[in-house]
């Protein structure tokens, strides 16, 4: 990690590490900057397009540009007024998090009498994922994302049934909330279902 000063814009160099630390490096650095100053990123890891996307929406900074070259994502980040970045407590507990699903999706194929989902609902952000989650008050269970669905990090909601899934799926939507598709595991692989 290398962080380069201009007088008013600075180059944040993360390249090779994954996420979440590049949104987390990235956070604690916009909020050590003063209003209107610019931070370039710049990522190798292939989650950080879509993350620092959702971060500037979510945050309230100015994303000014963002481009692909070759396998490096490259950010330019103006620090608004008003912008709200998280604590470091909350990247703790962010960490903390990842760590519960991860348990929790062990737990779920080790007990033989948990009905084992087939159906995963992948979502445009991890916090629209824990949001859904609470929303749904225990209707579906939030677990990692696999691997074969989306290498980078992510969140799904597991749900056994086709017709639960997208019953679940329609009313995360008609609320608002990120999802993006259903997809269903067939044996080792996972296939998009739905849209």
């Amino acid at each position: 990690m290398e962080a380069v000063k201009d007088k008013e814009q600075e180059v944040l160099d993360l390249t090779g590490l994954m996420c979440p630390l590049p949104i987390v490096i990235t956070s604690e650095k916009i909020r050590r900057l003063r209003e209107g100053q610019t931070l370039t990123v710049i990522s190798t890891d292939p989650g950080f397009e879509r993350d620092i996307y959702n971060w500037c929406s979510q945050s309230g900074n100015e994303l000014l540009n963002l481009k692909k070259e070759g396998d490096k994502t490259v950010a330019v980040i103006r620090k608004s007024s008003g912008a709200v970045e998280p604590s470091l407590w909350y990247w703790i507990r962010f960490h903390s998090l990842g760590v519960k699903l991860h348990v929790r999706h062990i737990l779920m194929q080790l007990n033989p009498l948990v009905k084992k989902p087939d159906h995963f609902i992948t979502f445009s952000a991890i916090s629209e994922g824990t949001k859904a989650e609470k929303f749904l008050k225990g209707r579906a269970k939030l677990i990692p994302i696999p691997d074969e669905i989306d290498p980078r990090c992510g969140v799904v909601l597991a749900v056994k049934g086709y017709d639960r899934a997208r019953e679940i799926y329609e009313e995360l939507r008609r609320e608002g909330f990120g999802v993006e598709a259903i997809y269903r595991k067939e044996e080792k692989s996972y296939r998009r279902v739905y849209p």
